[in-house]
C-alpha cells in the first residue's frame, strides 16, 4: 500500500511512452472511433525507474475512462482516473488519511451524468475516492466526440506525460 504523499510523488514523476524498450520523444496515433489503448509508461527520477500504466477506454455509450496505474511487481496501484458518463459510490467512512477534499462527498453515489476524478487514498482499495469535475482543476467538465483529444493531451499533462502526443483527429 502506498501513502498518499507517495502517490502525488509518482503522479508527477516524468513519464514516457515505452515500446521496445524505448523512451518515445513523439508518439503518433490516429484518432479510433472508439477509443481502448494501454500504454506502458516509464518515469525516472534519481536513478530510479517507476513503471505505469495508461489505460483509455470509451464504449459506443458515450462512456469514456481514463486511468493510471503504479505497476509494482505484483499489484496494480491506481493513482488517477477520469470518468465521463460512469456511476460510482464513495466510501462512507472518512479516515485521517483521507484529504479533507475528499470529506464532503463521502458516501456520495455518482449517477451515470455525474462526471468525476479519482485519486488514490491511502487506506482504501485503489481509486475508491472521486471528487465532481466541477470540484477538480481538471480543466475538461464535460465530454464529447469534439473534446475527447483534448481531454486526452490534458490528461497527459496531469500524468506528467513527456512523450509529444500527435493525435491525428478523425472526421467528426
Amino acid at each position: 500500500m502506498i501513502t498518499n504523499q507517495q502517490a502525488d510523488f509518482l503522479l508527477s514523476i516524468p513519464k514516457f511512452i515505452i515500446e521496445k524498450e524505448i523512451h518515445l520523444k513523439e508518439k503518433e496515433i490516429e484518432q479510433p472511433t472508439f477509443w481502448d489503448k494501454t500504454f506502458i509508461l516509464e518515469g525516472l527520477i534519481n536513478g530510479d525507474s517507476y513503471e505505469f500504466l495508461w489505460k483509455i477506454w470509451q464504449s459506443d455509450k458515450n462512456l469514456l475512462k481514463m486511468s493510471l496505474h503504479h505497476q509494482e511487481e505484483v499489484t496494480k496501484t491506481g493513482l488517477f482516473r477520469v470518468d465521463y458518463n460512469s456511476g460510482h459510490n464513495n466510501p462512507d467512512t472518512i479516515t485521517e488519511l483521507v484529504p479533507d477534499k475528499f470529506h464532503l462527498f463521502a458516501g456520495k453515489h455518482f449517477s451515470i451524468n455525474e462526471h468525476h476524478i479519482h485519486y488514490h487514498v491511502e487506506g482504501y482499495k485503489t481509486l475508491a475516492w472521486a471528487l465532481p469535475i466541477e470540484n477538480d482543476p481538471f480543466p475538461h467538465k464535460d465530454f464529447s466526440d469534439q473534446n475527447i483529444v483534448d481531454i486526452i493531451e490534458s490528461f497527459s499533462k496531469k500524468i506528467n506525460l513527456q512523450t509529444n502526443l500527435v493525435i491525428n483527429r478523425g472526421l467528426l
